[in-house]
């Protein structure tokens, strides 16, 4: 009974010879798909769970600023996902409603050039020692900012 089995074997396997070998190339080549496709998924994982956060912490910056009775404090510039937000607080210090509702908030890197200016909307009037939060968000890195200036805001958009 084993010749019997190793003939029809050999005897399937000649016959089948080309179907046979047609098999094997195509489970090879899933096995290799798939082990490829695994590490392309497992670098993508990768790249996706690392985050690029920066946080632009120069004294400069951070730094609280007073303009017109009104105080900037809690300051933060973060770069994440190549965006930049500025985001500070806001209070009134002095004893009647403020009436700027924008300022202009230049950023400049250490000779004092402008690198940008973002526009602080603060919005409605604030009332005497009351607090808001304002953020101004800007596409792009702000690696050479070094300081920032609070001033009167300026419409430049052209009609």
């Amino acid at each position: 009974m084993n010749k019997l089995n190793k003939e029809n074997i050999i005897s399937f396997i000649k016959k089948y010879k080309l179907y046979l070998i047609i098999f094997l190339v195509v489970v090879i080549a899933l096995i290799v798909g798939i082990i490829i496709s695994f590490k392309f998924n497992k670098e993508k994982i990768s790249i996706a769970k690392e985050p690029k956060i920066v946080a632009n912490t120069k004294e400069g910056i951070i730094k609280e600023e007073i303009y017109e009775n009104l105080t900037f404090n809690n300051i933060s510039l973060i770069t994440e996902d190549g965006y930049t937000t500025f985001t500070t607080d806001v209070t009134n210090t002095s004893a009647e409603n403020s009436t700027i509702s924008d300022v202009d908030i230049v950023l400049q890197d250490k000779d004092g050039n402008e690198v940008i200016t973002l526009r602080g909307n603060i919005g409605e009037p604030l009332k005497p020692n009351e607090t808001r939060t304002i953020t101004s968000v800007t596409k792009g890195e702000l690696k050479g900012v070094t300081t920032k200036v609070i001033a009167k805001y300026e419409n430049t958009a052209q009609n």
